[in-house]
């Protein structure tokens, strides 16, 4: 019977750290290995310009809506490989794949154009249109290119690089934690490390 019981990924890794460091390095490396590719790959699909001549900066600029910046949006798509916060259901992450740029959170999901309200109304909703043209939306998204589906959600660069990865990244990952966790379960089995929280 372990000596240490492992409820999530969050216990997963303090017992990696506490008892075991050398298995949590190379839980890490291994994880990387797995999902780097898709990280590249995701890079790949950002357009070196963008989709719509008043998205780029200007030296001037009234608005407040994120500007398109090739190289910021590249830059910002990052695997991190900390466990995450518990989200509304309750679940955390191993590692993840996220774009931390707003233009490029925009770009890679936008698929509804937002209500029109034109740039005369009132009031300061953020879910609404000001443009002088009413179409704008629908434009934006039309240029923005169609969205890939995967397993994980729809996007037009990490979604779709996880879309082409076609099971092979997750599958790498699932068996590095699930190795991970082979590893402790049997150093832990020779010698007892006691608590992990």
């Amino acid at each position: 019977m372990p000596k240490v019981e492992i409820r999530g990924n969050a216990d997963l890794r303090k017992a990696l750290r506490a008892f075991t460091p050398d298995l949590e390095k190379q839980l890490k490396k291994e994880l990387k290995a797995a999902l780097m590719p898709v990280v590249k790959k995701a890079r790949g699909f950002v357009p070196s310009q963008s989709p719509m001549s008043g998205w780029e900066a200007r030296s001037f600029s009234e608005a407040r809506f994120p500007v398109f910046n090739y190289n910021t949006i590249v830059r910002n798509i990052v695997l991190e490989t900390s466990p995450s916060k518990r989200d509304s259901r309750g679940f955390t992450s191993m590692a993840r794949i996220i774009n931390k740029s707003a233009a490029g959170a925009i770009y890679e999901t936008a698929r509804r154009p937002q209500e029109w309200v034109g740039p005369s109304a009132s009031g300061s909703s953020k879910g609404v249109s000001r443009s002088v043209y009413k179409g704008a939306g629908k434009q934006f998204i039309k240029n923005l290119g169609p969205v890939t589906s995967s397993l994980k959600g729809q996007g037009r660069f990490i979604f779709r690089a996880w879309a082409e990865s076609r099971g092979v990244a997750e599958g790498a990952a699932n068996k590095a934690v699930d190795t991970a966790i082979r590893q402790f379960y049997a150093r832990n089995a020779e010698k007892v490390f006691g608590r992990a929280a």
